[in-house]
């Protein structure tokens, strides 16, 4: 009996769109459940290095074809010609959302794919040199005909186009009266006040003589004052925007915005913020990320009267102390907060500002990089219950076997956990086996019930580094005895696999870790990316556990895990049928089985990192290229070899150029 159509799409709403796609897979009715409208609005049909001018053999004849509507279009550096003219006639208008990145296409085509994507709120063109470079892009069709087909674009994104200009931007809006969208990240924008005397003398009327040789924040500002009702979100990230430009973008009169990003702006100053926090009061976004030169007075402004404030980016900020992180507690609706890298921050800041009571709004907290210690990030942690992402990354006296246990008891909803290059973490800590003293002031690592300490001879003959070796493996023995002899409610501590939503792992560079934590600490069903490289100790024993209890991975990275074999790449393969992305640079016990594992059982592998693994093939490297869904394959160049003191290289294969556009050989 099968289920009401209905009921199907309601319970594929509660699971990830991994599994939801799995799903689909399934049986055809499940399929088109799964396709249905509440779920098509978020799919985005990506081409990534793809031929689809092929009239024989192209990908895109799948969606002419479908009798399912996609709404999202993603072109990553393909060439767009006039062979697919038909292909915009026949679902252009069921498109919404159209993104061009690097992307080959003239003048031409570009104007005949907006004429046919009549229903477009959302266009996206980053990169994209060719199409702006000649300056005639849009020329004399902004007028009537075209301005009816955007009339429904709400977000425009013009990021990284060197060669934009006021003229061409003018074509632009012109052709998008309900724009309330603008992100000019990365473009050249000018400031001097010069170059707006030079282009546009008293009495000119900008709008109707736009410059065809730059692109100034004079003509931006206008157009931002003739659609200040409308326009709610702003991108200008990696420009040289200043403090007065913000300052006069700010006071612009019936602007209201909801959401500001000038991430990497070094020009930035605290003027800026000051005006941008007087009268922006509605904001609810806000990245000032990379801005070197803001300091804590900005922040005191932005926590006194942006109440409304829901993300706030203050990344390597460093003029930033704790006198400004102690505002923070204000900001009460404040769901994610990003003050990594701010190397003036301490855990007394925290303690008065996010931390000075139960905080159940914050959801996403980074500090990657500050310089805690371990009592503060467990004070983060009994204080922050609702935490679903955190990055520890480079937190080295933080993150300890002790408090990263307190992690695993009072985050137990988290699903993303980045603790990269912790290397005081060990399997005791993931394990959870054994003690957690949280309320006293032993600051020292989590000790087990076992003597963890080698029996050495007082005068030790060996280095420091083979002392450590010995540690590292008299610990990793008795935790392996205690997670054989107890069972998991036996004991006080808490593991790693408490996190039973978890679905983003990073462990990198954590080198204490062996098969011990993976065997007993990984059991996973949501998981989907999980970065493990530089660790070292990790053999194929863990990974056969690993892949039978962790099945739902899409992205795994083992680089320079130097002690994985061919065999556990077989079992990566094997067991894990999501797999799209696979690591394995500086691997270098792996052979040509490995590729030979890959090239039989990866049906949805896209991308192949095989680079220093010497003891493969080149050429049979370069045939992985061959499978349908791979698209990238980095690999290292073929040396040259030594015949009678002459350097010679080995013929490259007959399908070589065809594939080279999957390969990128470093």
């Amino acid at each position: 009996m099968e289920l009401p159509y209905e009921i199907l799409v309601y319970l594929l709403r509660f699971l990830p769109k991994s599994d939801r796609k799995s799903a689909s897979e399934t049986c055809r009715s499940w399929y088109i459940a799964a396709n249905d409208q509440h779920f098509l609005k978020n799919k985005v049909v990506i081409f990534y290095k793809s031929v689809i001018n092929d009239e024989n053999s192209s990908p895109i004849q799948i969606f002419e074809n479908s009798f399912t509507s996609y709404h999202n279009f993603f072109f990553n550096e393909v060439e767009l010609s006039s062979k697919l003219n038909d292909f915009w006639i026949k679902i252009g208008e069921n498109i919404k959302c159209l993104s061009l990145t690097s992307c080959d296409v003239n003048e031409k085509v570009f104007v005949h794919i907006l004429q046919n994507c009549t229903n477009l709120k959302e266009l996206h063109i980053k990169s994209c040199k060719e199409l702006f470079m000649s300056g005639r892009l849009l020329e004399g069709k902004t007028e009537g005909l075209l301005v009816t087909k955007l009339e429904h674009l709400k977000c425009l994104s013009l990021s990284g186009n060197q060669y934009l200009t006021d003229a061409l931007f003018n074509r632009f809006i012109s052709a998008s009266p309900g724009l309330e969208e603008l992100n000019l990240s990365g473009c050249s924008l000018q400031f001097h006040l010069g170059l707006v005397k030079k282009f546009y003398p008293n009495g000119t009327d900008i709008f109707q003589n736009p410059s065809e040789s730059v692109l100034t924040f004079h003509f931006i500002h206008q157009m931002i004052i003739s659609r200040a009702d409308k326009i709610k979100r702003l991108l200008f990230s990696n420009t040289l925007i200043d403090g007065a430009a913000l300052k006069t973008l700010s006071e612009i009169k019936n602007l209201q915005l909801e959401s500001l990003e000038v991430h990497a702006c070094d020009q930035l100053t605290n003027t800026g913020i000051l005006s941008l926090t007087s009268h922006q009061i509605f904001l609810k976004e806000l990245d000032i990320g990379l801005c070197t030169r803001v300091t804590d007075q900005s922040l005191v402004y932005i926590c006194k009267n942006l109440v409304n404030l829901e993300n706030l980016n203050i990344q390597r900020c460093r003029a930033v102390t704790d006198l400004g992180i102690a505002e923070l507690g204000k900001l009460i609706k404040l769901k994610s907060l990003n003050i990594s890298r701010c190397e003036l921050l301490t855990k007394d800041g925290l303690c008065k500002g996010i931390c000075a009571e139960v905080n159940v709004v914050l959801e996403d907290l980074d500090i990657h990089s500050l310089n805690l210690d371990q009592t503060g990030l467990i004070m983060i942690s009994e204080k922050l219950p609702n935490l679903r992402a955190l990055d520890l990354s480079y937190c080295f006296n933080a993150v300890t076997d002790t408090s990263i246990q307190v992690i695993f008891k009072n985050q137990a909803f988290l699903k993303v956990l980045k603790i990269s290059h912790c290397d005081k973490v060990s399997d005791a800590g993931l394990t959870g086996m054994g003690k957690i003293e949280t309320e006293t002031n032993d600051d020292g690592p989590i000790e087990s019930n076992y003597n963890t300490e080698p029996t050495l001879p007082r005068i030790y003959l060996g280095s420091r580094a083979e002392e450590e070796i010995v540690r590292d493996a008299k610990r990793k023995r008795d935790v392996m005895r205690m997670c054989e002899k107890i069972s998991t409610n036996s004991y006080t501590g808490y593991s790693l696999a408490r996190l039973k939503g978890l679905r983003d792992l990073d462990l990198s560079g954590c080198n204490r870790i062996t098969d011990v934590s993976l065997t007993y600490a990984f059991n996973f069903k949501e998981l989907i990316n999980l970065n493990i490289s530089r660790c070292q100790q990790i053999t194929h024993q863990g990974v056969e556990h690993l892949v039978k209890n962790c099945q739902s991975i899409e992205y795994i990275n083992l680089n320079d895990c130097y002690n994985l074999n061919d065999h556990a790449v077989k079992e990566i393969v094997q067991q894990l049928k999501r797999l799209k992305q696979l690591e394995l640079r500086g691997c270098n016990q792996l052979t040509d089985k490995t590729l030979e594992y890959v090239r039989s059982y990866c049906e949805k592998l896209k991308f192949l990192d095989v680079q220093g693994c010497r003891n493969m093939s080149p050429e049979l490297a370069c045939s992985i290229g061959s499978l349908p869904t791979l698209h990238t394959v980095l690999m290292t160049k073929p040396g040259p070899y030594v015949t009678d003191d002459v350097k010679q290289r080995s013929p490259a294969p007959a399908f070589l150029p065809a594939l080279m556009r999957k390969l990128r050989l470093h």
